[in-house]
């Protein structure tokens, strides 16, 4: 996926695109690692907290080559940064120490097109380093109103008495945002999931996927294959939402945005299944008519979703 149809469709960015990130085909040396260090100005033993900064200009850049309104700096208040100290402790343990030896920076942006980009730092260098920004508004949600909002940008709701919501409790958006970047990076850190149509199959996308984009055959829909977060996809109307729920049960992803892409895939189920099983919080899709629940999914509660986790085990292992 293309990081400017990403961005105007206002979703989270996925490190899916070549130019923004590259999977090392080889172990880095000490010295490749120290040197990328030393070089990007990362001391890998300060503390996540210390990783705010203002946003790097090449991240500026590329919202600058969108068009548009620029997004302006968002400088964190008190609370704002106890959030955020709350976010980084809610990570798993393989997320901490992966984005402690690799995260450069961590900033915020007011007028963000989409909800959070993980963006790497040095491409062309075998130790990859990363930065991570985000919209501020995130931190004034829920994560029951934030994946709200995101779902419903997948229907066209107007005239109609249906509506769909994700209850996922009430702890803060920027937890779930931040699980979900997090693994960006691991995942481009340790190659979870291919960087390219042409590269093997890892143990995650075996059988689920072909290529980066496309489902195994066994999980392909024409409601899934359409929804605005695929390539020339669209908005659904939402007397479709049942059927496409339907239609998600039947595969191994935890969400329709997961759906599309394998890095959002892995993203979205790391994300999910710790904020369900670790964090203890909630998270079901719920179709509504005139107020009324018609339809109910919990993902976790799938074989198929289920099926995957011992793949995720690692997340959660002090050693990673």
């Amino acid at each position: 996926m293309r990081i400017p149809s990403l961005f105007l469709a206002g979703l989270i960015v996925c490190v899916a695109s070549p130019a923004v990130v590259a999977i090392a085909k080889d172990e880095p040396t000490a010295e490749q690692r120290a040197e990328a260090c030393r070089r990007h100005g990362l001391d890998p033993a300060s503390a996540l907290e210390s990783r705010l900064k203002e946003t790097p200009a090449s991240v500026l850049k590329m919202f600058a080559n969108l068009g548009g309104p620029a997004p302006t700096v968002h400088t964190l208040t008190d609370d704002e940064r106890r959030k955020l100290s709350a976010a980084f402790e809610a990570l798993t343990p393989l997320h901490r120490r992966m984005l402690g030896d690799r995260l450069r920076t961590i900033s915020f942006l007011d007028g963000m097109p989409n909800t959070a980009l993980t963006s790497t730092v040095n491409p062309d260098e075998p130790y990859r380093l990363f930065d991570i920004t985000i919209r501020a508004s995130v931190m004034g949600e829920t994560a029951t109103e934030w994946l709200t909002q995101k779902e419903q940008t997948c229907f066209d709701a107007a005239g109609s008495p249906k509506s769909v919501a994700v209850e996922a409790g009430d702890l803060d958006a920027l937890a779930f945002a931040l699980l979900h970047e997090a693994t960006h990076v691991v995942d481009a850190s340790l190659g979870l999931t291919p960087r390219s149509d042409e590269a093997p199959a890892t143990e995650f996308t075996r059988d689920v996927w072909e290529g980066r984009l496309t489902h195994a055959p066994r999980f392909r829909d024409p409601l899934l294959e359409g929804l605005r977060y695929r390539r020339g996809g669209g908005v659904l109307p939402v007397d479709r939402a049942e059927a496409a729920y339907q239609a998600l049960r039947k595969t191994p992803f935890v969400s329709l945005y997961g759906s599309s892409n394998c890095h959002d895939d892995i993203a979205e189920l790391v994300a999910v299944r710790h904020w369900t099983e670790v964090l203890k919080q909630p998270y079901r899709i719920v179709v509504r008519e005139d107020g009324r629940d018609v339809s109910t999914y919990e993902p976790m509660k799938s074989d198929l979703v289920r099926g995957r986790l011992n793949l995720l085990r690692r997340f959660e292992e002090a050693g990673g």
